[in-house]
């Protein structure tokens, strides 16, 4: 096998495969589960995933492409398993359907690494967890809107898909933060994390409620869309923050469209890392969260590389 790994993509039941052109029998072998490979946090992702695998020629990445459905995902991750792939990194479409698969890997024997998103099972029925603190986040969102509308005022939230482990915690840190200051009042929509959906929910959003002071959606591709109809509707000064840090959200804060984005960590370099370090039978943390600081003008530099 030469240095250089070729990667071929195959659609199959809803799963991209992403492989080497030959494979040994003893060759490594890690299923990276995704809820979708469409969001440009996750388009990203993969190519730093790929990227890890041409230095790793002797591991072969499958990628399984969940579709947003947590049923093709699951469907995807048991064949990973039965298979008996080396291991699965995993990062759910949603935390309570996607839970089962943590018992069937136990049963085989196939180490289970989660990323990004949590999984609702205990933590002893998976191999180690990487990700960042999505409740800090929330909380690391709401402060900065203070900083910037001060203690009165109506804010905006757009949501992510029900369900998600990140929307949920986002959510929670986000609103527990903003329960400390009785003056603002915070208004919720829900966007998917999807750009069409976002700018529907805030048209109707801005229609209902005009004297908005800042929109916090889940993520970055949602605070564009929000951005779009406020330019739309002429509602200047309205602070906007986004999360995850990604091409999109670098942008939107280079060019003022974005107040600003917490950060967040791609983690697929790092999570097949981990799994590397548990097939090795390395001693490795259980719980790993990464930091998760504000992306803003004067700090883009730093974190938009």
């Amino acid at each position: 096998m030469t240095c250089r790994q070729m990667f071929r993509i195959a659609m199959l039941a809803g799963t991209v495969f992403a492989a080497p052109v030959a494979a040994s029998a003893q060759q490594v072998e890690i299923g990276i589960a995704q809820p979708n490979l469409e969001h440009p946090y996750r388009v990203g992702g993969i190519e730093r995933a790929k990227a890890w695998g041409a230095k790793h020629p002797d591991v072969k990445l499958t990628i399984v492409d969940g579709r947003r459905d947590s049923a093709t995902q699951l469907s995807g991750v048991e064949d990973l398993i039965t298979r008996h792939v080396s291991a699965v990194v995993l990062s759910p479409n949603d935390s309570k359907a996607l839970a089962p698969i943590a018992d069937a890997a136990k049963r085989a024997n196939v180490p289970l690494i989660i990323f990004d998103r949590k999984l609702d099972v205990p933590e002893t029925d998976f191999a180690a967890f990487i990700g960042s603190d999505n409740i800090e986040m929330g909380r690391v969102a709401a402060r900065f809107v203070i900083e910037k509308i001060g203690e009165e005022g109506k804010v905006i939230q757009l949501e992510g898909t029900p369900g998600a482990s990140a929307t949920v915690d986002r959510k929670q840190g986000f609103e527990e933060e903003m329960a400390k200051h009785p003056g603002i009042t915070v208004v919720s929509y829900v966007g998917h994390y999807r750009l069409q959906e976002a700018v529907a929910a805030m048209e109707d959003a801005v229609t209902a409620h005009r004297d908005v002071k800042a929109v916090f959606a889940h993520n970055d591709t949602m605070a564009m869309g929000a951005a779009q109809v406020l330019e739309e509707q002429r509602l200047e000064g309205v602070a906007t923050v986004g999360m995850d840090g990604a091409k999109e959200g670098c942008e939107g804060v280079a060019s003022g469209r974005l107040t600003g984005s917490v950060y967040y960590p791609t983690m697929f370099p790092e999570s097949l890392d981990l799994a590397m370090k548990v097939l090795a039978g390395e001693t490795v943390e259980k719980m790993t969260f990464l930091d998760t600081p504000m992306i803003t003008k004067e700090t883009h530099d730093t974190y938009c590389k």
